[in-house]
């Protein structure tokens, strides 16, 4: 009698149990299975969901596993930056006109202190531009996304590989991920938002102003005060160079930039996943960039964490100065220390920015001029100069340097500790016997002693 007939079902042993051994090999691949799916996912989520990453508890001890803990804030190379390129193509263009950009911008995103920027490039500033074979020619960088594809560039990657290595060799500054367009997108995005709200700070007048090529000219005029704008007028508000210079119109591209992440907020696009992909999807065609759907709904979750006050804004105002070339073209020069500084301020460490302490320098050594040296050291890691003064330590020399922080700011503190080489055992909390503020109101004190002038050329 075979075992069927006797009652019992095939693939069984043992009087109908299921082998030990199959068991435990089944409950093992599971096992597995899941550990693998959930070391990937901790890996990932970095990426696809920055700033909000899975939190696992006792399970991120394990190898392999990404706990989710995050830090503070990020350093520069876990800040995310994005080149925002506006391409000078007018709707009447045809297919394939060789485009120069006539804006370029940078958003950078800390997704960990939830702070951010944007540095915005005047499109005459005069740089170097790599070639393919590793020499550079000097022009407007607005010029480099055209020159990728001349015949004695030919860069490798096209426009937008370009215009990031132009900012990476001058400035030092490295992009992540790039978004382009041109005029009509601007005019759709913005139209689908419903239009926007701006602040507009002066009198705005262009009598001769045209969209496109064979439009005809129309005079257009934006008067001080709060305005709603719809696609085309916020192009217009953005595109007028008659009676103001390359920088005012770049502030006021700022403006729109932050008019458009306000509506898209208020909209509830940003806190709706939907919505943001049905926006996504319908301006990819239109929208070149190598942001993914997934990445870029993580991007947009993080963005909506980020308060608006925490998006600074930043001119090249004062690095640029008007030069003529020797051809006699009329362009933008720059200084490097200035552009350096605005670089550091730009990616200035986001928790020490929301912090925003008052750091008095005192001098409390037997060296002329230390806390001046200190108080220069800091400004060029990037703090404000109106957050920074100095002053002479009363009582006797001191040959160690020491931080009071006064006020609980004890990320900064920390942050100065490191910044100028120093154990965190010499910040005090709370107030330090005999230092007090001597030029008012202040959060942090450093009293430098002898050690500090080492220690400053160490840094």
């Amino acid at each position: 009698m075979s075992r069927e007939d006797r009652g019992g079902r095939p693939g069984r042993a043992g009087g109908g149990r299921y082998s030990p051994l199959l068991v435990f090999g089944i409950a093992l691949f599971a096992v597995a299975s899941f550990y693998g799916l959930l070391a990937v996912a901790s890996q990932l989520d970095d990426y696809f969901l920055p700033g909000n990453e899975l939190r696992l508890g006792p399970l991120g001890n394990l190898p392999g596993i990404d706990s989710g803990q995050m830090p503070e804030a990020a350093t520069p190379e876990q800040r995310i930056n994005i080149l925002l390129l506006g391409l000078d193509l007018r709707p009447d263009d045809p297919p394939g006109t060789p485009a120069r950009t006539d804006s370029i911008a940078i958003l950078t995103l800390d997704p960990y202190s939830n702070t951010g920027g944007v540095l915005s490039i005047p499109r005459d500033l005069w740089v170097q531009i790599p070639t393919a074979r590793g020499g550079y020619f000097y022009q407007r960088i607005n010029v480099a996304y055209e020159a990728a594809d001349w015949p004695d560039v030919r860069y490798p990657g096209g426009g937008v590989a370009l215009v990031k290595d132009t900012i990476k060799n001058n400035f030092g500054i490295n992009i992540d991920h790039y978004v382009v367009m041109d005029w009509s997108t601007f005019v759709q995005i913005i139209d689908t938002l419903g239009g926007i709200d701006v602040d507009v700070q002066e009198t705005v007048y262009d009598p001769a102003y045209n969209e496109c090529n064979r439009c005809p000219y129309q005079e257009v005029l934006f008067r001080p005060g709060r305005q709603h704008m719809d696609g085309r007028r916020a192009l217009a508000y953005v595109r007028i160079r008659y009676g103001s210079d390359d920088l005012d119109r770049i502030e006021r591209q700022q403006q729109v930039m932050m008019a458009v992440l306000d509506k898209a907020t208020s909209a509830g696009i940003l806190l709706n996943p939907v919505r943001l992909r049905e926006l996504y999807d319908r301006f990819r065609r239109s929208v070149n960039t190598d942001v993914s759907p997934a990445r870029a709904l993580g991007l947009a979750l993080k963005l909506r964490d980020v308060p608006r006050e925490q998006i600074k804004t930043f001119s090249l105002r004062d690095v640029v100065y008007p030069m003529t070339t020797e051809d006699g073209a009329a362009v933008l020069g720059w200084d490097p220390d200035k552009m350096k500084l605005v670089v550091r301020q730009f990616f200035l460490d986001g928790k020490v920015d929301q912090e925003a302490a008052r750091i008095e320098v005192q001098n409390g050594s037997d060296v002329p001029g230390l806390a001046t040296q200190i108080k220069n050291f800091l400004a060029s890691q990037g703090l404000p100069e109106d957050r920074l003064s100095v002053a002479t330590a009363p009582g006797p020399r001191l040959a160690e340097t020491t931080i009071c922080d006064l006020a609980g700011k004890s990320y900064t503190a920390k942050k100065l500790a490191e910044w100028l080489s120093l154990p965190e055992t010499r910040v005090v909390n709370g107030n330090c016997a005999g230092v007090a503020p001597v030029n008012g109101p202040a959060d942090i004190i450093i009293v430098a002693g002898r050690d500090a002038r080492t220690l400053v050329q160490r840094s």
